[in-house]
Protein backbone atom coordinates (compact mmCIF):
# COMPACT_ATOMS: atom_id res chain seq x y z
CA UNK A 1 0.00 0.00 0.00
CA UNK A 2 2.48 2.42 0.56
CA UNK A 3 5.07 1.83 -2.62
CA UNK A 4 1.01 2.39 -4.73
CA UNK A 5 0.46 5.61 -2.52
CA UNK A 6 4.01 7.01 -3.52
CA UNK A 7 3.14 6.12 -7.54
CA UNK A 8 0.48 7.79 -7.35
CA UNK A 9 1.74 10.96 -5.38
CA UNK A 10 4.14 10.42 -8.44
CA UNK A 11 2.07 10.63 -11.15
CA UNK A 12 0.28 13.54 -9.44
CA UNK A 13 3.37 15.36 -8.79
CA UNK A 14 4.09 15.24 -12.72
CA UNK A 15 5.03 18.55 -12.20
CA UNK A 16 4.72 22.02 -10.60
CA UNK A 17 4.87 25.64 -12.46
CA UNK A 18 6.51 26.20 -15.45
CA UNK A 19 9.88 27.75 -14.89
CA UNK A 20 12.49 26.02 -17.17
CA UNK A 21 13.03 26.33 -20.50
CA UNK A 22 10.59 25.34 -23.02
CA UNK A 23 10.93 22.08 -24.80
CA UNK A 24 13.43 20.64 -21.76
CA UNK A 25 11.78 17.92 -19.90
CA UNK A 26 11.37 18.81 -16.69
CA UNK A 27 9.25 21.88 -17.89
CA UNK A 28 7.07 19.72 -19.78
CA UNK A 29 6.23 17.57 -16.55
CA UNK A 30 5.53 20.72 -14.99
CA UNK A 31 3.33 21.81 -17.13
CA UNK A 32 1.27 18.62 -17.13
CA UNK A 33 1.22 18.67 -13.28
CA UNK A 34 -0.09 22.39 -12.89
CA UNK A 35 -2.99 21.34 -15.32
CA UNK A 36 -3.86 18.10 -13.31
CA UNK A 37 -3.76 20.11 -10.46
CA UNK A 38 -5.56 22.43 -11.33
CA UNK A 39 -8.19 20.25 -12.62
CA UNK A 40 -8.57 18.57 -8.97
CA UNK A 41 -8.67 21.46 -7.43
CA UNK A 42 -11.35 23.26 -9.04
CA UNK A 43 -14.49 23.77 -7.37
CA UNK A 44 -16.39 23.79 -10.15
CA UNK A 45 -15.69 20.49 -11.24
CA UNK A 46 -15.76 19.26 -7.39
CA UNK A 47 -19.60 17.59 -7.94
CA UNK A 48 -20.83 14.40 -8.41
CA UNK A 49 -22.19 15.30 -11.53
CA UNK A 50 -19.21 16.74 -13.20
CA UNK A 51 -16.92 13.53 -12.04
CA UNK A 52 -16.87 12.18 -15.69
CA UNK A 53 -15.81 15.93 -17.07
CA UNK A 54 -13.04 16.04 -14.61
CA UNK A 55 -11.64 12.52 -15.47
CA UNK A 56 -11.71 12.79 -18.74
CA UNK A 57 -9.76 15.90 -18.64
CA UNK A 58 -7.36 14.74 -16.50
CA UNK A 59 -7.06 11.55 -18.66
CA UNK A 60 -5.98 13.93 -21.57
CA UNK A 61 -3.35 15.45 -19.63
CA UNK A 62 -2.08 11.83 -19.25
CA UNK A 63 -2.14 10.69 -22.55
CA UNK A 64 -0.36 13.67 -23.69
CA UNK A 65 2.80 13.19 -21.29
CA UNK A 66 2.58 9.26 -21.33
CA UNK A 67 3.96 7.38 -24.13
CA UNK A 68 1.26 4.21 -23.15
CA UNK A 69 2.54 2.05 -26.17
CA UNK A 70 5.89 1.96 -24.79
CA UNK A 71 4.84 1.73 -21.51
CA UNK A 72 2.43 -1.55 -22.23
CA UNK A 73 5.41 -3.19 -24.48
CA UNK A 74 7.54 -2.55 -22.17
CA UNK A 75 5.52 -3.76 -19.35
CA UNK A 76 4.50 -7.05 -21.37
CA UNK A 77 8.33 -7.70 -21.66
CA UNK A 78 9.25 -10.68 -24.08
CA UNK A 79 5.95 -11.85 -24.43
CA UNK A 80 5.25 -9.00 -26.70
CA UNK A 81 7.10 -10.27 -29.50
CA UNK A 82 4.73 -13.54 -29.30
CA UNK A 83 1.59 -11.21 -30.19
CA UNK A 84 0.06 -10.32 -33.67
CA UNK A 85 -0.79 -6.54 -34.41
CA UNK A 86 -4.10 -7.11 -33.24
CA UNK A 87 -3.40 -8.14 -30.09
CA UNK A 88 -0.57 -5.32 -29.36
CA UNK A 89 -2.78 -3.09 -30.17
CA UNK A 90 -6.07 -4.05 -27.90
CA UNK A 91 -3.13 -4.74 -24.93
CA UNK A 92 -2.17 -1.33 -25.21
CA UNK A 93 -5.78 -0.10 -24.89
CA UNK A 94 -6.85 -1.90 -22.19
CA UNK A 95 -3.44 -1.62 -20.02
CA UNK A 96 -3.64 2.19 -20.23
CA UNK A 97 -7.21 2.27 -19.74
CA UNK A 98 -6.61 0.44 -16.82
CA UNK A 99 -3.92 2.40 -15.72
CA UNK A 100 -5.32 5.71 -16.21
CA UNK A 101 -8.45 4.87 -13.96
CA UNK A 102 -6.68 2.98 -11.38
CA UNK A 103 -4.38 6.21 -10.70
CA UNK A 104 -7.22 8.67 -12.05
CA UNK A 105 -9.24 7.02 -8.63
CA UNK A 106 -6.02 7.60 -6.49
CA UNK A 107 -5.57 11.06 -7.59
CA UNK A 108 -8.97 11.66 -6.15
CA UNK A 109 -8.06 10.50 -2.96
CA UNK A 110 -4.09 10.69 -1.92
CA UNK A 111 -3.32 14.18 -4.23
CA UNK A 112 -4.85 16.12 -0.43
CA UNK A 113 -1.37 14.49 0.79
CA UNK A 114 0.92 16.25 -1.59
CA UNK A 115 3.05 19.01 0.09
CA UNK A 116 5.78 19.74 -1.54
CA UNK A 117 7.91 18.76 -4.56
CA UNK A 118 11.40 19.86 -4.86
CA UNK A 119 13.43 19.06 -8.55
CA UNK A 120 16.64 18.12 -7.90
CA UNK A 121 17.68 17.98 -11.40
CA UNK A 122 17.26 16.56 -15.11
CA UNK A 123 20.27 14.36 -17.41
CA UNK A 124 19.74 14.36 -20.91
CA UNK A 125 21.77 11.98 -23.08
CA UNK A 126 20.44 12.04 -26.65
CA UNK A 127 16.58 11.40 -27.10
CA UNK A 128 16.27 10.32 -23.67
CA UNK A 129 15.94 12.01 -20.27
CA UNK A 130 15.80 11.61 -16.92
CA UNK A 131 14.26 14.05 -14.23
CA UNK A 132 14.86 13.67 -10.35
CA UNK A 133 12.07 15.06 -7.57
CA UNK A 134 11.69 14.58 -3.90
CA UNK A 135 8.16 14.58 -3.42
CA UNK A 136 7.29 15.45 0.46
CA UNK A 137 3.78 14.53 1.89
CA UNK A 138 1.91 16.64 4.68
CA UNK A 139 3.07 14.26 7.15
CA UNK A 140 7.24 15.25 5.79
CA UNK A 141 7.38 11.78 4.42
CA UNK A 142 10.32 12.12 1.62
CA UNK A 143 10.33 9.76 -1.81
CA UNK A 144 12.24 10.08 -4.16
CA UNK A 145 11.20 9.87 -7.51
CA UNK A 146 12.86 9.52 -10.85
CA UNK A 147 10.93 10.18 -14.73
CA UNK A 148 12.32 8.50 -17.59
CA UNK A 149 11.20 9.74 -20.93
CA UNK A 150 12.11 10.04 -24.42
CA UNK A 151 11.43 12.58 -26.98
CA UNK A 152 8.54 12.11 -29.30
CA UNK A 153 8.76 15.00 -32.22
CA UNK A 154 9.24 18.28 -29.99
CA UNK A 155 7.68 16.89 -26.54
CA UNK A 156 9.28 14.47 -23.71
CA UNK A 157 7.29 11.59 -23.08
CA UNK A 158 7.43 9.80 -20.17
CA UNK A 159 8.00 6.04 -20.50
CA UNK A 160 8.81 4.77 -16.99
CA UNK A 161 8.77 6.16 -13.44
CA UNK A 162 10.71 4.90 -10.15
CA UNK A 163 9.38 5.01 -6.82
CA UNK A 164 12.25 5.12 -4.47
CA UNK A 165 14.28 2.70 -6.86
CA UNK A 166 11.60 0.88 -7.71
CA UNK A 167 10.30 1.07 -11.65
CA UNK A 168 6.83 0.98 -12.43
CA UNK A 169 7.08 -0.81 -15.55
CA UNK A 170 9.44 -3.34 -14.27
CA UNK A 171 6.87 -4.24 -11.08
CA UNK A 172 4.17 -4.54 -13.96
CA UNK A 173 6.03 -6.76 -16.04
CA UNK A 174 6.65 -9.06 -12.95
CA UNK A 175 3.30 -9.19 -12.12
CA UNK A 176 2.36 -9.91 -15.65
CA UNK A 177 5.04 -12.42 -16.26
CA UNK A 178 3.97 -14.80 -13.31
CA UNK A 179 0.50 -14.65 -14.16
CA UNK A 180 1.65 -15.69 -17.51
CA UNK A 181 3.56 -18.77 -16.40
CA UNK A 182 0.67 -20.10 -14.60
CA UNK A 183 -2.13 -19.30 -17.52
CA UNK A 184 -2.36 -18.23 -21.09
CA UNK A 185 -2.09 -14.66 -22.60
CA UNK A 186 -6.18 -14.87 -23.22
CA UNK A 187 -6.76 -15.20 -19.77
CA UNK A 188 -4.48 -12.20 -18.81
CA UNK A 189 -6.47 -10.08 -21.49
CA UNK A 190 -10.29 -11.17 -20.08
CA UNK A 191 -8.92 -10.29 -16.47
CA UNK A 192 -7.85 -7.18 -17.98
CA UNK A 193 -11.17 -6.34 -20.20
CA UNK A 194 -13.27 -7.66 -16.50
CA UNK A 195 -10.45 -4.61 -14.93
CA UNK A 196 -11.83 -1.77 -17.30
CA UNK A 197 -14.75 0.10 -16.07
CA UNK A 198 -17.40 -0.25 -18.48
CA UNK A 199 -17.84 3.17 -20.35
CA UNK A 200 -14.15 3.52 -20.21
CA UNK A 201 -13.06 5.65 -23.12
Amino acid sequence: MKTLRCILLALVAVGGSLCARAAQPTAEIRATTDKILALLSDPALKPEARKSERRRLIRKELDQRIDWATVARSSLGRHWAERTGAERTEFVGLFSRLLEDTYIDRFETYYGDLDRMDYQGEKIIDDYASVRVQITTKDQVVHPIEYRLQKSGQEWRIYDVLIEGVSLVKNYRDQFNEILSKSSYEKLVADLRAKVPEGSP
